[in-house]
């Protein structure tokens, strides 16, 4: 990759590579996927964070995936940020993700009784 082919994400100050359909043109995000969540009583804080980061290999090869992004905030809350070109892929990728046996085991680390998880039209973007 030439440095040319990254652009500047003011939303989280790093340099990233767009997403790109087959003709050249980048993919606009069309859903933002939120998750925030804690890990469960025991999981340390890098045993939650080696777990979550797994999850990459997968959601990035889902149809619709642009981006995606997990922070750690100082109570211990993660926020995991996924943008996607349409809700019916993200949807999609979350009901395969439900049944894959493999990311079920990362799922049981999170505590689901204060996790939230929602997707939301995006209508203002700016770079």
């Amino acid at each position: 990759m030439r440095k040319n082919d990254y652009r500047f994400n003011s939303f989280d100050g790093l340099w990233v590579q767009p997403v790109r359909h087959k003709k050249g043109k980048m993919k606009q995000a069309q859903v933002l996927e939120m998750v925030l969540w804690k890990s469960k009583e025991g999981i340390s804080t890098e045993e939650a964070k080696e777990s979550i980061t797994r999850l990459n290999g997968f959601v990035k090869d889902q149809p619709g995936f642009i981006s995606r992004k997990t922070s750690l905030a100082d109570d211990g809350k993660f926020l995991d940020i996924v943008l996607w070109t349409d809700l019916n892929s993200a949807k999609v990728a979350s009901e395969k993700a439900m049944k894959n046996k493999d990311l079920v085991e990362i799922f049981s680390t999170i505590d689901e009784r204060g996790m939230s998880f929602q997707h939301f039209e995006v209508f203002n973007s700016t770079e």
